[in-house]
C-alpha cells in the first residue's frame, strides 16, 4: 500500500486581511500491513510580498509686490504735510502630510509565523518489513519594501517699495515723510511618513 500526500499553500501578493491563514498539518496513516510502501510528501509553503510607495510633492510659492507712490512738493507757499504711505507684504505657508502604513511590517511579521507551525505525521500498523518515508518542508518568505520620496518646495519672492517724496522751491515744506516697506514671511512645513 502507498500512501501519498502532498500539500501546497502557496501566498504570491499577501494583504493584511490574511491574518486568519493559518498553515496547520495532520497526515495519518494506520493499519497498512506488512511489507507495505508508505510515503507522506508534505510540503507547506508561505510566500508573503507586501510593497509600499509614497510620493509626496509639496511646493508653495508666494510672489508679491507692493509699492506706495511718490510725494511731491514744488513751489508752494506752505506744503504742509506730505507722506508716502506704507508698502507691506505678508505670506504664510502652513503644510501638514502624513501618510501611515503601519499594518505593513507588523502583519507580515505575524504571517512569516504561520507557516508550517502545526505538522503532525503519523503512521501506525504498517506491519513487518516496510517502508516508510516522511518528508516534511516547511518554509517562509516574507518581503516587505517601502520607497518614500519627500519633496518640498517652499518659494518666496517678496518686493516692497516706500514712494519718493520730493520737496523743491517751496516758502515752507513742512514735515515730508517716506513710509516704511516691510516684508514678512512664515513657512511651516511638517512632512510624517510611518511604515
Amino acid at each position: 500500500m502507498k500512501a501519498s500526500v502532498l500539500r501546497y499553500a502557496a501566498i504570491g501578493m499577501a494583504s493584511l486581511s490574511l491574518a486568519g491563514f493559518a498553515a496547520a498539518s495532520t497526515v495519518t496513516v494506520t493499519g497498512s500491513g506488512p511489507e507495505s510502501h508508505n510515503k507522506v510528501n508534505l510540503s507547506n509553503k508561505l510566500h508573503v510580498s507586501s510593497t509600499n510607495t509614497n510620493v509626496l510633492g509639496v511646493t508653495n510659492f508666494s510672489g508679491q509686490g507692493a509699492a506706495s507712490g511718490s510725494v511731491k512738493s514744488h513751489e508752494n507757499t506752505n506744503a504742509g504735510s506730505a507722506t508716502s504711505g506704507d508698502a507691506t507684504n505678508n505670506n504664510t505657508a502652513i503644510t501638514e502630510a502624513t501618510v501611515s502604513n503601519t499594518g505593513a511590517a507588523s502583519g507580515l511579521g505575524a504571517l512569516a509565523g504561520m507557516s508550517g507551525s502545526d505538522t503532525t505525521v503519523t503512521l501506525t500498523g504498517s506491519g513487518p518489513h516496510s517502508n516508510n518515508k516522511v518528508d516534511v518542508d516547511n518554509s517562509t518568505k516574507v518581503k516587505l519594501t517601502n520607497t518614500n520620496i519627500v519633496q518640498v518646495d517652499n518659494v518666496s519672492l517678496q518686493s516692497a517699495k516706500s514712494g519718493s517724496v520730493k520737496a523743491s522751491e517751496n516758502t515752507g515744506a513742512g514735515n515730508l515723510t517716506s513710509g516704511a516697506a516691510s516684508n514678512t514671511n512664515t513657512t511651516t512645513t511638517t512632512v510624517g511618513i510611518t511604515n
